[in-house]
């Protein structure tokens, strides 16, 4: 697989897994719902290649109305259906107001499934602001950035978090800012030591 990352843009080509057509066609819906978003955390290892298991996506989005929002809940439930309520003032007061993630999948289905929530934290609102946009296929994908990705994988420390992080630094080592990288580490106390250490960064 091919990538190409120029001008805060990273375009190639792939086979789709279901994961992929899911992520895009959600993605889809928000953009024409016009609301903001951003895919992060272990999906982003997998869209650039890493073979592994996942049963869901996570999506970030910004915090929007809940007129907007029916509109998007209205779009989407031609293909999808939210698999903790049918409600949609439940869904919008009870979940997504409070910070708590909603499951979307194709209907009839329960995985995988995309997990929605709104931004509730700094590092939500940075992502958002700072996003990276990817084309696959011709089609567009905006990501959280690759540095906050990276430092957060390495703050959650699990051994399959480590893995996903060194697989993007590698994969993108030549494209990354490693000094907003540090700044993330920084900010989450993941000592720069041990941070190359698990990526295998050596300068």
């Amino acid at each position: 697989m091919e990538i190409t990352f120029e001008d805060n843009v990273v375009s190639f080509t792939k086979v789709l897994s279901k994961l992929d057509e899911l992520a895009l066609c959600f993605s889809e819906s928000l953009s024409k719902a016009g609301i903001k978003h951003v895919f992060l955390s272990g999906y982003l290892a997998i869209l650039f290649g890493r073979n592994r298991a996942s049963e869901d996506i996570d999506v970030v989005c910004e915090r929007v109305t809940f007129e907007i929002f029916t509109g998007f809940w209205k779009d989407i439930h031609e293909t999808f259906e939210c698999i903790i309520t049918s409600d949609i003032k439940t869904a919008f007061d009870d979940y997504l107001s409070k910070g708590t993630a909603l499951r979307f999948a194709r209907k009839g289905k329960f995985i995988p499934n995309v997990e929605m929530k709104f931004e509730t934290t700094e590092l939500h609102k940075k992502a958002l602001l700072e996003s990276l946009k990817v084309v696959v296929n011709g089609r567009n994908l905006p990501i959280s950035p690759l540095e906050q990705q990276i430092a957060y994988k390495l703050y959650m420390r699990s051994e399959k978090d480590i893995e996903d992080a060194r697989f993007l630094f590698k994969l993108f080592e030549e494209n990354l800012d490693k000094e907003e990288l540090i700044k993330h580490l920084e900010a989450l106390e993941v000592s720069k030591t041990s941070a190359k250490q698990y990526l295998g960064w050596s300068d």
